[in-house]
Parts: structure tokens; sequence; C-alpha cells
């Protein structure tokens, strides 16, 4: 029994991410940038943003912002250049506004600054201290990495000279060499034009690089780095599949059956509609994240509008090719057996009959390499893997953005080159959260984070249950096939001994023989293809893993509930259940990753 299954388009849905760049500043203040250098600044900005617009080609000059502390110096340069150009205003203040607003004099700085506040695309506003020992340079380190967490690129109007303290322009470029971000290096002084500070330069990957060993070049290569960031990839890999998933397709008949009915044959559960309807269907996202915690509307949207389908379509893609492709090594196996069986029942059958099951053995063959071949041209297993890897992303970004960390470069190593595409896009298509991260927030932030790691928690019981179990059953009904064929070769052996005892017994010989070689060879092939569908399975794997991460998640979740409710101490833990899930995934790609589809034997 086939079905056939339809791809629905991301492009058709408004699924596809725009092209968008964010460009972070970091530079000094007036007082040491000086007031001499402002003109030239101000030129060298409106300069590069300049090419920057003509090498991006995005759709609306505000695909394009710029992310900034608005210190007043080159921050405040930076942004009036920006908005000139028609580009998107990010501002993430260390301060409360009404408190940050002190550090400009009053009369025209402070009504300047609250112009661009004016202008700004969205305002975070993060819980600064000035009172706290060494609060001030905390602050600004703390906005600094925030705008560092959501550039594709880093423009620093920097002197050149080492780290002074915490939080300056010399350590937001230190930390963004580090992150392997791309700096522009713009000398305020003018003495040198502006160099690219980018560990890309470089034809070989040397590892982390400091600002003293990172190559250094002219603006020539921006044109490579930029379409290298907005660009989908190019291997053909890729390439299919972003096709397949932005172009409208017809159906394919593709067998799906197999696992669902497996699981239902072994008591696991139930067959579902859904098991074998032939659509994907996009429902309402479960397993992420979807409260806002700011009063943010345009980010409260991207969340529902963007996020939140992309997750969908990722979920629901990779539960379906992980349905088909398990399917097909399931059936492979069997009809393999099967396969077996048809030509041991010649020895019982009339000769008559012979032609027929030569027939039906080479249609369970064929059978065996039209769908194995069906699924590997569709790339079942390969779709499964990287879709799971997208929804995984895309699980974890719903809570990170809330905090200005759109995890731009924490990309899986193990993924296809389009799905960490896809996700940064996805990323930037987010952008900045406005808001003021007081204590309600970061409570709403660490609930939704809760919520994520008992749902997590929940289905990794849950599935580790349903491995655990599947991989019994299968262990224990194959140790039973082989213990059947022990007892049926005894039996006959105990036949033979009997016979050669009692005469009479002479006309059962024959048949009892044949029947005997038929069970105890068709019993061990059934075995054999049951072994396989548990080596390729790995169901106890499965199992063992969900059940280590379950607990990891659970320990994290009574940490989370006691600690201090703050920024810094809720974005680590953010992180660390990022990296729990996102290590857990790369574990099971591994494994699966090692086991495409391929013919029985």
């Amino acid at each position: 029994m086939t079905e056939p299954v339809s791809e629905p388009s991301i492009e058709s849905a408004g699924l596809a991410p725009r092209e968008k760049l964010g460009i972070g500043v970091t530079g000094h203040r007036l007082d040491r940038l000086g007031a001499d250098n402002v003109p030239a600044v101000t030129d060298a900005l409106t300069a590069l943003f300049l090419q920057i617009d003509r090498i991006a080609r995005t759709q609306a000059p505000n695909d394009l912002r710029l992310i900034t502390g608005l210190a007043e110096g080159a921050d405040c340069i930076a942004a009036d250049c920006a908005v000139a150009r028609g580009w998107a205003l990010d501002v993430v203040l260390p301060f409360f506004r009404d408190d940050f607003a002190e550090d400009f004099e009053e009369g025209v700085a402070r009504a300047h600054f609250l112009s661009r506040l004016a202008a700004s695309t969205a305002i975070l506003e993060l819980p600064g201290e000035r009172d706290a020992p060494g609060g001030q340079g905390v602050a600004y380190e703390r906005a600094g990495r925030v705008v560092l967490s959501q550039c594709d690129i880093l423009v620093a109007v920097w002197d050149g000279e080492p780290i002074r303290g915490r939080g300056g322009a010399a350590q937001i470029v230190a930390e963004a060499v580090l992150q392997g971000i791309p700096v522009i290096h713009i000398d305020p002084a003018d003495t040198q034009s502006p160099k690219l500070l980018w560990d890309g330069l470089e034809e070989l990957d040397l590892g982390q690089q400091s600002v003293e060993t990172v190559a250094r070049g002219d603006l020539n290569g921006l044109p490579g780095l930029i379409r290298g960031l907005l660009d989908p990839p190019s291997d053909p890999d890729s390439r299919a599949i972003l096709d397949r998933l932005g172009a409208q397709r017809g159906s394919r008949w593709a067998i799906a059956f197999g696992y669902p009915m497996l699981l239902a044959i072994m008591g696991i559960r139930r067959p579902k509609r859904s098991d074998f309807t032939r659509r994907i269907r996009l429902g309402a996202p479960a397993g992420i994240p979807t409260a806002n915690c700011s009063a943010d509307t345009a980010f409260a949207g991207a969340l529902r509008d963007e996020l939140a389908p992309r997750f969908a379509q990722a979920d629901a893609v990779a539960t379906r090719t992980a349905q088909l492709f398990r399917s097909v090594y399931v059936t492979n196996f069997l009809l393999a057996a099967l396969a077996v069986v048809l030509s041991l029942l010649g020895l019982a059958l009339p000769a008559s009959t012979k032609p027929l099951l030569i027939t039906l053995e080479l249609v369970t063959i064929a059978a065996i390499l039209i769908q194995t071949r069906v699924g590997n041209r569709a790339a079942w297993h390969r779709l499964w893997l990287d879709n799971r890897a997208l929804a995984e992303q895309l699980r974890c970004l719903a809570i990170s953005a809330q905090l200005g960390d759109l995890d731009l470069r924490e990309t899986s190593a193990r993924a296809a080159g389009w799905v960490n595409w896809y996700a940064r896009g996805t990323s930037r298509d987010l952008g900045l959260p406005s808001g003021r991260v007081d204590a309600a927030y970061l409570g709403c932030v660490r609930d939704s984070l809760i919520a994520l790691i008992d749902d997590q928690v929940a289905y990794l019981a849950s599935d580790a249950d349903r491995m655990h179990r599947l991989e019994h059953r299968l262990h224990m009904l194959g140790t039973v096939m082989f213990g059947l064929t022990v007892v049926t070769c005894i039996g006959l052996l105990m036949f033979k001994a009997a016979d050669a005892m009692i005469h009479s017994l002479d006309m059962l010989a024959q048949p009892l023989t044949i029947a005997a070689t038929i069970i105890s060879a068709a019993l061990p092939a059934v075995g054999a293809a049951i072994y396989g569908i548990r080596m390729q399975g790995d169901f106890a794997g499965i199992a063992e893993r969900n059940h280590a991460l379950g607990e990891q998640l659970a320990t994290m979740r009574k940490v989370i509930a006691e600690d201090d409710l703050t920024f810094d101490t809720l974005s680590r833990r953010v992180r660390r259940v990022t990296g729990l899930l996102t290590d857990g995934l790369a574990s099971w790609l591994r494994t699966y990753h090692a086991r495409p589809l391929a013919l029985p034997g």
C-alpha cells in the first residue's frame, strides 16, 4: 500500500527568510574620539554604509539595521548616518532610558539623544546598576555583548589602543574577533584607510583568533563577506533541498505505513490518521515557547508569524520524513525475510506453483530496490535529519531572542549548510525585542524557559519509554524466533530417532523434514530481519540518550528555579539549556548520519 506525499512551499506559505543584515557599532566616546575627528569619522561611516547598501541589495532599506548602544560619540554618529540612509535603528541601552539620558547634558545633546530614540525601531533597556562596584563598566560590557549577539558585522571606530576598562571599544572588538565576527576597523584619526579584521580572509581555518593574530585586509573583501552572509548555500545538496522547499511540487508516491504498523503490532501505540495522511499538516506549533515578554507588537508578530510557522514546518517535515525513512527500512527487512520464505515454499508446493513463487519473489525484491531508490532520491534521510536540526535551533531561538541573543554564530557542525543559513535568516527576521528588562520581564522569560524544559523533559521521558519498550519487545520476538528454530531442529532430530526405531513413521518423514527445513530457515530469516530493524533504528541508544538528557534538563530546571533573577544569570542558563538540547541533537545526528537508507544485507 502506498500513498502520495505533498511537500508545502515555503514561498507560498510566506516562510522564506528575507535578506536582512545587522551591522553593529562600537566606538569611543566624544572626549576620546576628539571633536576634530568627528567630520572624518562621519565621512568614513557615510561612505561605508553606502558601500554596504550597494553590496547587500536588500528589498527595502530597513532590511539593513544598525545596532548600537547610542553612547555619545561614535555610536551616535553612526546612528545618524544609518537613519539618513533609511536603515532601521536598533538601540541597546546599558541602563533604563531615564537613567541613561543622564549621560547627556541637558539641552542640545539630550534632545538629540531623545530624537534618536524616537527614530529607533527597537529599544532594549538593560538593567544596569551604576551604584554597584564596577557597575558602569559591567553595564556597558553587557550592552556591548548584546550588540555582538545581534550583528553580522561589527563596525569599530577605534584608535587601536589596548583595553583600558570593561565595556570599552577595545574589549568589544577583542570579543568580536574571538567569536569570529567580521570587524571593520575605522581609525578616528584617519591615519589609515578602513580595514577588515576577519579570520575568513585566511585560506585555512586556523581556529580562534585574537586582535593581534587575526587576518587583516582592505574593504575589497567586503562584497564576498556580505554576499556570503546573505546568499543561500550553493552546494548541490543544499540547493536541491531549498529549490524543493521554495517551489510547488506535485505529489510523489511514498510508502509510509511500515513504521506505524510496527509500533501497532508491537503494542507500542495505535495507528493514527496522521500516520497515513496525504499531506504534511502545519497545525498550531507545539513544543515551542510563543509567549512574548515585552509589549513590542512587532517582535510578538515576528514570533507568531515567522518563527512559529517555520518551526512548525521544520517539525512537521522532520516527523513525516522520519516516518517515511523508518517505514522503508522496516519494510525492506521484512520483505527480505519474505523473499526467503517464498523461496523455501518451493520445497513444499507443487512444481506448477514455482513460476508464481519466482514471480512473487522477483516482485518482492523489486519492491525493495524501488522503494530504496525512491527514498534515496527523495532524500528522506537527509530531510529528516536536517529539518530536525532546524526545528531544534528555532525552538531554542524563541527563548534566547527575548534576551537579545540571536544565536547567529552558534551553528551546528553536523547540520547542513542550508539549515544554518535558514536559522540565521529567521534570527535576523526576529531582530531586537523592544522593552525594559525589569524583574517582570526576566520572570516571564524564566517562566518560558522552564515551560520549554518541562515540555522537553516530558517528551524525552515518553520517547525513552516508547523506544525502550519497542527495543525490548523486538528483542524478545527475535529471541522467540531463534528459540522456535532450536525447538524445530530438536523436534526433527527426535522424529528421526523415533523413525529409526518405529518404521511405521516413514510416511511422515518427508513432509515433516520439508516442513522443518522451511521453518528452521524461515524463522532465522525473520529473526535476522528483526535484528536489522533494531540495529538500523538504534532504539536502545535513543532510549538511553533521551533518558540521560531528560535527567540533565530536570537538574537544570531546579537550578533555574532557585537562581537569583538577574539578566546575566538567566542568559547563561538559556545558553546552557540551548547547549544541552543542541549537543544532545548533535549526538543523535552523528548516530543517524551513519545509518543512511541502504539495501538489507
